[in-house]
């Protein structure tokens, strides 16, 4: 997981986010939240609207790396889930009945391998598709016991 503070470029926003990250109790929390409207109340209104700026920048990049590592968790969730089921199933005709792919593409995705710079992924519709082949699939196989 990331350190968002990392994605923080206003200076007063980040001091202010070094100050919560310092309170523990709820008497630090209180000072904290006393601190950030404090140097708040002492902006200008030309500071209010670049630090207002800065601060949605700041929590564009940190939604968008909270994504990244939400993606990452799904996928390592999804690794271990599967455990030894690839030796058991047949993936290329996962792939090629239920995405029209390759098993290279499907292995790509479920392994994350770097393709073209990036880490493969499966985007949140295909998560969808490979979790609903699964159901179909288990389906089958209960219709097939004895």
């Amino acid at each position: 997981m990331r350190n968002l503070n990392n994605y923080i470029t206003h200076p007063v926003h980040k001091k202010i986010a070094e100050v919560y990250d310092k309170a523990i109790t709820p008497e630090e929390l209180e000072a904290a939240k006393r601190y950030q409207h404090e140097v708040q109340d002492a902006m200008t209104p030309e500071e209010k609207k670049e630090y207002n700026e800065a601060m949605i920048t700041d929590f564009r990049r940190m939604m968008a790396a909270m994504d990244e590592d939400i993606a990452d968790l799904q996928a390592e969730a999804l690794r271990k889930k599967m455990g030894d089921m690839p030796k058991f199933i047949n993936l290329s005709q996962i792939a090629r009945v239920y995405f029209g792919k390759s098993q290279s593409w499907l292995m790509q995705r479920i392994n994350g391998n770097m393709v073209n710079g990036k880490e493969a992924r499966f985007t949140p519709a295909e998560a969808k598709q490979l979790e609903a082949a699964f159901h179909d699939l288990g389906r089958k196989f209960l219709a097939m016991s004895l």
